[in-house]
């Protein structure tokens, strides 16, 4: 009972927190400059594009036996014996990298290609994910691929975008400055208020790697015992 208990108020207090990390994001999309406003869009509209593209490849592919047996195998490592033990850095790794990689792209001036292609190889990777999922096990697929997407997408996905937005932001100015007759200064290249959304951004994403090691990794284990079973 009082595990019961616990683990709700622990269900609780994250989806409050998801809640008020989308409205964060929805009011900083709303008082954003033109420029970020800009960059949003483009990130935005290829990041739907890629997941266009990850849903119908994932209804491509041709050899559902070796994709079966690898979810499959990789839905056993939450189970049974061969259960691994949790991996906080290798979710850690795995929450961080577009984030991560993103911020790289913001201090070049080729971020304000690479930015929004990074965004739209995010969408391709998650839809194709999530598809290939409901492809091969169906109904069931649906409730798996939210007990492993679903928690970590309404956490990570707004702090990618928020980052996204300041990167962006940054790219583009280094860019205007970067040409012949213009100078910007240093100290407008980003927004205080936006960095401090991207520093929040990044206690949220750590927060996340360590519910997907102890808490989203029981929910996989406990649908893929239904799946596989």
């Amino acid at each position: 009972m009082r595990k019961s208990m616990a683990f709700f108020s622990v269900l609780s207090h994250i989806l409050y927190g998801v809640i008020d990390l989308n409205k964060r994001f929805f009011v900083l999309s709303l008082q954003a400059s033109r420029t970020q406003s800009t960059g949003l869009v483009f990130c935005a509209v290829l990041f739907i594009c890629g997941a266009i593209a990850g849903t119908v490849s994932a209804g491509l592919i041709h050899d559902g036996a070796t994709l079966r047996h690898y979810l499959e195998s990789y839905l056993a490592s939450f189970s049974g014996a061969s259960a691994s033990k949790p991996a906080l850095f290798s979710a850690v790794v795995t929450n961080f990298k577009y984030q991560l990689l993103t911020v790289f792209f913001g201090l070049s001036v080729f971020g304000v290609v690479l930015i929004p292609l990074l965004s739209a190889a995010r969408g391709f990777f998650l839809c194709f994910s999530i598809s290939a999922i409901v492809r091969l096990f169906g109904g069931r697929g649906v409730l798996l691929s939210l007990s492993i997407f679903g928690m970590n997408t309404l956490l990570t996905l707004p702090c990618f975008f928020i980052i996204a937005l300041t990167a962006y932001s940054a790219s583009l100015s280094l860019l205007k400055r970067a040409l012949p007759g213009s100078f910007k200064p240093a100290a407008e290249l980003v927004d205080r208020r936006m960095l401090l959304s991207c520093g929040l951004c990044f206690i949220v994403l750590f927060f996340t790697a360590v519910v997907d090691t102890y808490l989203t990794a029981h929910l996989i284990a406990l649908t893929a015992s239904h799946i596989t079973s």
